[in-house]
């Protein structure tokens, strides 16, 4: 096995050219290249010796691979010429060779260099019940490698590949195996540490070969996956979606500049319950790791609150909660939303008497409240769903309104807590109309995903002073970072990163 994690790039051009030109780039950011060459359109493909010219000068291991339609491939190949071209491109120019195990007897059939051969299996629908048969199946079949790749429809469903790599330790059977999707990035990030071969990264966004991929640089450099390890500490962020997040640039940034053994990670969570249960409590969950603990955002920030042991004071009395710490085997609920939310607001705008509209009625909407009142503002909550409203406006004692009515209001304060006008939920949106906003003092937008949004495009445009969500982001993350590590935050760094981020 490697004494490291390795990357391996995917090289997905069109054309011989930009393919060689990309491979030529791979130094630095990756330990080996899969070259897939059903994705070239100039390429001739009856004869393996096309493959010398893009092979010759190689910079750094290749493996060469034609896929099938049915598991992935971008275009149709014959068989015949598909396999064979791999089988011989291995015996005489590359390093490795992938096939998939539905073609293993045609590649028998030539008698490949079993050395150089990985054999493969992709489900991009599921991942299915029987895992351990599929590994028993495509382990069976003598090669150098093995691999198995399936879709993850929840964060769960990565439970079964880390099995699965362990299993693989047990039997010292060399196997690459990861989940695709969202869902599964964790098994991308980990894998390697956890015993796959490798993992795999595109060499620029939009030039990946399955969903879910990362780019190599951020594998190398946002995750450091190099340096990760079993004993590395894992933090990360639970909601739904959580992909247009900048925490993890943030966090992992953060301990990188304080050369701390941490990664952040994106956990795309829709059944919280069940990732409690599987994945989290120590007594319960079916994956040997380090979680230290993890952000909470949209949708769960009050929905965990029951399968927590303990909550600190201020969440208490939010009724929410943004972060988790495992310590001692016990599930501690923070908010640090609130703290966060008021220092950008109290530098430009006396609190103490004045009207504040609120909007939205989630874990958000409690921490927003939560600081106001404890400021002396006089706050009027405004939310569609008038069930949840009323529970938050009962709790803290102030009026809700429906959200159309917002532009009665005489509130000299606005500020938005619905995910409206977020990137990847409803981009280009504003929780409500620009009329509503003539005549505000302040509009303050708690997305910051894209830092401009509609909602304070139009504000501006009416006159009102306005903030976006970055310094919240910064400062509540800065919060959460002490939590998790005892160190005060680099808060320069991640403001930095959070910018960037938001900016690529």
């Amino acid at each position: 096995m490697p004494d490291r994690p390795q990357v391996c790039a995917v090289i997905t051009e069109e054309t011989v050219k930009a393919a060689r030109a990309a491979m030529k780039r791979t130094p630095g950011i990756a330990d080996l290249i899969e070259l897939r060459l059903d994705y070239l359109r100039d390429f001739d493909f009856s004869n393996p010796n096309s493959l010398r010219v893009l092979l010759e000068e190689k910079p750094l291991p290749v493996i060469i691979t034609c896929r099938a339609i049915s598991e992935g491939g971008a275009q149709h190949v014959n068989e015949q010429i598909r396999v064979r071209l791999l089988v011989e491109g291995a015996k005489r120019f590359a390093d490795y060779c992938d096939v998939e195990a539905a073609s293993y007897a045609d590649a028998e059939s030539l008698s490949p260099d079993l050395s150089r051969l990985i054999v493969s299996y992709h489900n991009f629908d599921e991942t299915p019940d029987d895992l351990n048969a599929v590994y028993d199946r495509v382990t069976s079949l003598p090669a150098a490698l093995h691999k198995i790749v399936t879709q993850a429809r929840t964060i769960t469903n990565s439970l079964a590949i880390f099995k699965l790599l362990q299993r693989a330790r047990d039997d010292a059977k060399p196997l690459i195996a990861m989940s695709m999707g969202q869902a599964g990035i964790i098994t991308r990030v980990l894998g390697p540490c956890h015993g796959s071969f490798l993992t795999y990264g595109s060499m620029r966004r939009g030039k990946e070969s399955a969903a879910g991929q990362m780019t190599c640089e951020e594998l190398i450099n946002k995750y450091r996956i190099r340096q990760l390890s079993r004993e590395t500490s894992i933090t990360g962020i639970i909601g739904s979606p959580v992909g247009h997040s900048a925490s993890p640039a943030m966090h992992n940034r953060a301990f990188g500049e304080l050369g701390l053994d941490f990664v952040y990670l994106p956990f795309e969570v829709e059944e919280i319950e069940e990732f409690i249960t599987r994945m989290v409590r120590p007594e319960t969950r079916e994956m040997d790791w380090t979680l230290q603990g993890f952000s909470v955002t949209i949708p769960h920030k009050a929905s965990i609150l029951p399968l927590l042991d303990d909550l600190d004071q201020t969440a208490r009395e939010v009724g929410a909660v943004n972060t988790v710490v495992i310590r001692d085997g016990r599930l501690i609920g923070y908010n640090t939303d609130a703290q966060a939310f008021l220092e950008p607001l109290a530098r430009v705008h006396a609190l103490a008497g004045a009207k504040c509209a609120v909007l939205g009625a989630g874990g958000a909407a409690r921490a927003v409240i939560h600081g106001l009142l404890q400021s002396g503002a006089k706050v009027s909550l405004f939310a569609r769903n008038a069930e949840r409203g009323s529970v938050i406006a009962e709790s803290f004692g102030i009026p809700l309104s429906p959200i159309e009515s917002i532009s009665s209001s005489g509130a000299a304060v606005i500020i938005n807590t619905t995910p409206a006008g977020m990137r990847g939920h409803s981009e280009g949106t504003s929780p409500v109309p620009r009329a509503a906003l003539r005549g505000r003092q302040i509009a303050y937008d708690l997305v910051y995903n894209p830092a401009e949004t509609r909602f304070l495009t139009d504000a501006r445009g009416e006159g009102c002073q306005t903030i976006g969500g970055l310094e919240m982001l910064v400062a509540q993350a800065a919060l959460q970072f002490a939590l998790w590590s005892g160190r005060s935050a680099p808060l320069d760094a991640m403001r930095d990163e959070a910018r960037r981020f938001l900016e690529s």
